[in-house]
């Protein structure tokens, strides 16, 4: 089935994403590959597994720390950086809720069990 899509979206960084409406809701079709909070602010880029373990504030890194892996895959985030204030998303974006994903869910296969636990309750 082809999905319509619901425009573009960019990030501070110039990234362009394209989207995809999904029921009654529309999703990026592609993952963040930003270096920079909604504001302009620069996400770190941690390589090291050791610093990345212990990190208390927001990072990102490559997937094999391997920048091209970036173009395919998009950047990869910790939780510091997914929940820092600042924003991660483009303005009018959000990170997804257990709630929407639900939503997704239940849209794409409604015999889904989706009364898991609410991760984030736990933090």
């Amino acid at each position: 089935m082809t999905w319509p899509n619901c425009g573009t979206v960019s990030d501070y960084d110039g990234n362009i994403y394209n989207t995809v409406i999904i029921g009654t809701q529309c999703w990026m079709k592609e993952n963040l590959k930003t270096t920079k909070y909604n504001d302009g602010t620069s996400i770190p880029n941690i390589s090291d597994n050791t610093a990345w373990s212990g990190l208390t504030d927001g990072a990102y890194c490559d997937y094999e720390n391997d920048p091209s892996n970036s173009v395919i895959y998009g950047k990869l985030y910790n939780f510091y950086a997914v929940k820092n204030a600042l924003k991660i998303c483009p303005t009018g974006w959000h990170v997804p809720s257990d709630g929407e994903w639900n939503v997704l869910d239940k849209f794409v296969d409604n015999t889904t069990d989706t009364t898991a636990i609410d991760l984030s309750e736990l933090i």
